[in-house]
């Protein structure tokens, strides 16, 4: 009886967290503060893709106001540099699990696409 419980409030907060996460990149996508990387697969499956008309027609757009401001705003926290030691540490570590997570996810799309889909690297 306890075991389930504890198993669904941990779900629950788990779910919770997840949610919170994804809302969170959503509106950093939605306000321009990130833009989403594309993911880059192996060379032998990428010579079919063509090249990225999604990252050149983005380039193109011009931001609406408030989200200039918060770009501009972002430009000139760069600008200025971090001070801080525990946001270089920060930053580090956010980029660092960033590449690893990417590395991961780029095996595995190509486990798919070669193993699973049946594509051969040819």
């Amino acid at each position: 009886m306890i075991k389930k419980l504890v198993f669904v409030i941990m779900f629950i907060l788990v779910t919770l967290l997840l949610g919170s996460l994804f809302g969170i990149q959503h509106m950093n996508e939605e306000l321009g503060i990130t833009k989403p990387v594309p993911l880059e697969l192996k060379e032998s499956e990428a010579a079919g893709v063509p090249s990225e008309p999604e990252v050149i027609s983005a380039k193109k757009e011009q931001p609406v106001d408030p989200k200039s401001q918060l770009v501009e705003k972002r430009q000139k926290a760069e600008d200025v540099g971090r001070f801080n030691f525990f946001s270089e540490l920060g930053t580090g570590v956010a980029e660092g699990a960033n590449r690893i997570s990417r590395m991961a996810l780029t095996q595995v799309m190509t486990f798919v696409h070669e193993v699973l889909n049946g594509e051969s690297s040819e």
